[in-house]
């Protein structure tokens, strides 16, 4: 029984691990790309340890894939050629979890930097109307996804909630000067394999950064 206990506890704790943290990256220029995986909009202490978990993402820019992750404190950090957005996927940051239902459950990063490309590269991203622009489409798998929460967080803690309309659009408020992120999710249904588990539902998690002058 205390075996059962424990086991449970520790998948619920994965649970709430995976659906509370997201990933996110950022860029200034030309410079590399550092990626993070943490709670953006909460103080969390376990930072580094958290970063471990991000071993193979798929990392790249306009001009191809970025160069080798290094790791420096509570995030990575890797080189990427040219200037402009760069975008990361991750879909094997936390192992399945048995969730409420009794059914595994996984969970799947996207991350982009930027808001100069108008397009998408991601299986769930936010795409610019045009280069810079506040407003946003919140695309899954190239189609708009409708009535999604949105919440938007800067480097002090500030939220600020929203909602893609009828669309998948959502327009960004007057923001004060400094980089914020940008955070959505999307639970799917599915019947895949992941390992040893059938798991049966994926949660999309997808963040954008940029700085508001």
């Amino acid at each position: 029984m205390k075996c059962s206990l424990l086991f449970g506890a520790l998948m619920f704790g994965t649970m709430l691990s995976a659906q509370a943290h997201e990933i996110w990256i950022e860029r200034d220029g030309a410079g590399p790309v550092r990626v993070y995986l943490a709670e953006p909009a909460q103080e969390g202490p376990d930072e580094e340890e958290a970063i471990k978990r991000v071993v193979l993402p798929t990392l790249f820019g306009e001009q191809g894939k970025a160069g080798k992750l290094v790791r420096e404190g509570d995030h990575l950090v890797a080189p990427l050629q040219g200037a402009g957005d760069a975008w990361l996927s991750d879909a094997k940051v936390f192992e399945p979890w048995k969730g409420g239902d009794g059914g595994f459950e996984s969970v799947s990063y996207y991350a982009r930097a930027g808001r100069t490309h108008v397009g998408s590269r991601l299986d769930f991203e936010f795409v610019p109307s045009a280069a810079q622009s506040p407003s946003l489409t919140l695309q899954f798998r190239n189609k708009p996804l409708a009535d999604a929460e949105v919440t938007v967080i800067n480097a002090g803690k500030w939220t600020k909630e929203l909602k893609t309309d009828a669309t998948g659009g959502v327009t960004l408020p007057k923001l004060a000067p400094g980089r914020y992120i940008v955070v959505a999710a999307h639970k799917e249904p599915v019947d895949v394999k992941i390992g040893t588990q059938q798991v049966s539902t994926m949660h999309h998690i997808t963040t954008l950064t940029f700085v508001a002058d």
